[in-house]
């Protein structure tokens, strides 16, 4: 028989080959849980707070909506990429100058867009939108100062299809 020497235990090819996916997991683990806790989500559109396990949705702002009254008509037109909203409110109320128009990602925050629209005369307004629209959307009509909210879901095709906002 021969004598080996054997070497350091780091050295040792065996110990290495049963460490290495148990290294290999502890980075992969913290790497993710960093990730996790360092980027945010950001896909909720609407009112919504998490109490215990369950999601309630805050309804005031369309409650002001229902309110005052307010519904509306809105109307994209692709080939001009003009944007028209017939707002009309049954208290005749005064409508601002400017509503801001949220067009939602269903799962993206980044990808939503707003959009200035302005007052052409009493009750119409006219935007410009410059991105092409795919897939569901949320559409939100609110004021600058978000005191209430006209919201509904949309679905292509977008061109020509009037999407009513509100109770008629």
């Amino acid at each position: 028989m021969t004598d080996q020497q054997i070497g350091p235990w780091f050295k040792q090819p065996w110990l290495w080959f049963i460490l290495a996916p148990l290294i290999a997991t502890v980075l992969y683990s913290a790497i993710y849980i960093t990730a996790s806790i360092v980027t945010n989500d950001g896909v909720v559109l609407e009112e919504y707070t998490k109490k215990a396990k369950s999601f309630h949705e805050d309804n005031r702002l369309k409650e002001a909506a229902r309110l005052l009254g307010l519904s509306g008509k809105l109307k994209f037109d692709t080939l001009t990429n003009d944007i028209n909203l017939e707002l009309i409110s049954a208290q005749n109320k005064p409508l601002p100058e400017q509503l801001l128009l949220t067009i939602g990602h269903p799962t993206k925050a980044s990808l939503d867009i707003i959009i200035p629209l302005h007052q052409l005369k009493p009750g119409h307004y006219a935007g410009e939108l410059n991105n092409t629209l795919k897939g569901n959307r949320k559409l939100i009509i609110s004021p600058e100062s978000k005191d209430w909210q006209l919201i509904n879901e949309a679905e292509p095709p977008y061109d020509q299809q009037i999407f009513i906002l509100g109770t008629q």
